[in-house]
């Protein structure tokens, strides 16, 4: 009984992962199609649309914009994540609940309703248009998950440890630097890399908040996947999701230095 249990838990397994890669595959085989139609080549392939995504520079660019405002959407989300964290599972004061609660907020709202709200304090603030102001909405989006990954990591890391080198005479942003942050790192890593997934992928604040010069590259594809649907879109979701990827690894290697 055990062993069938474990062979169609792995059965299972192995089925969902199938399922949630078929997309992808499907994309990748589409985007060697030579004609204009998007439908998967049969007796030849092509690099056309590669070459024509990276030989045009509004999706070079978009990908350039893309790029900066995740890796600002990591930095805001961490920091503030972070903190947020450590007040909540370190701190005793009037409001800790309603804090905690607060921070999830985003969770259950919208995307569009979100961007729609910011979008007037975006415009008062000038940042209308501007790389930090997708980066700061998409920070907002992404907090509650980092959020929920510190704290869970905060809570398990041994307070005693902290206090133990408090003793022994360093301050308390060493001893959180030298003891706790180390026991948290994974934690910290994980968070990163959702935070950068989360923004590279979002589309929602993209297409209210960006600009013709300042577009990521998924409210880039947005007419082209309303007007056209071309293999161009299956080439540039492979180099999303590469991107995706290649931008996971830099975040996690950078951490862990």
């Amino acid at each position: 009984m055990r062993r069938l249990t474990l062979h169609l838990t792995r059965g299972l397994g192995v089925l969902a992962l199938v399922t949630l890669l078929a997309p992808l595959a499907c994309a990748v085989w589409m985007s060697f199609a030579p004609g204009e139609v998007l439908e998967p080549p049969t007796s030849q392939w092509s690099l056309r649309w590669y070459r024509e995504f990276f030989g045009t520079a509004k999706w070079t660019r978009a990908m350039a914009t893309s790029a900066e405002v995740a890796g600002l959407s990591v930095l805001g989300s961490l920091g503030s994540g972070l903190a947020l964290a450590v007040a909540v599972t370190r701190f005793h004061f009037r409001g800790r609940r309603a804090v905690a609660g607060a921070v999830l907020l985003p969770l259950f709202v919208p995307a569009v309703v979100l961007a729609m709200g910011l979008l007037p304090f975006v415009a008062l603030a000038g940042l209308q248009g501007k790389a930090v102001a997708l980066a700061a909405a998409h920070a907002l989006v992404s907090l509650p998950a980092v959020y929920l990954v510190l704290r869970g990591a905060l809570a398990q890391a041994d307070p005693d440890l902290e206090r133990a080198a408090r003793g022994l005479g360093v301050g308390p942003v060493t001893a959180f630097r030298r003891v706790t942050l180390p026991l948290i790192g994974p934690s910290v890593i994980a968070g990163a890399v959702i935070a950068f997934i989360l923004s590279a992928n979002e589309f929602a604040f993209a297409v209210f908040l960006s600009s013709p010069r300042v577009r990521t590259l998924p409210a880039a594809l947005w007419p082209e996947a309303r007007d056209k649907e071309t293999p161009l879109l299956a080439a540039a979701s492979v180099v999303t999701a590469l991107f995706t990827l290649l931008g996971m690894w830099i975040v996690a290697r950078l951490l862990r230095r």
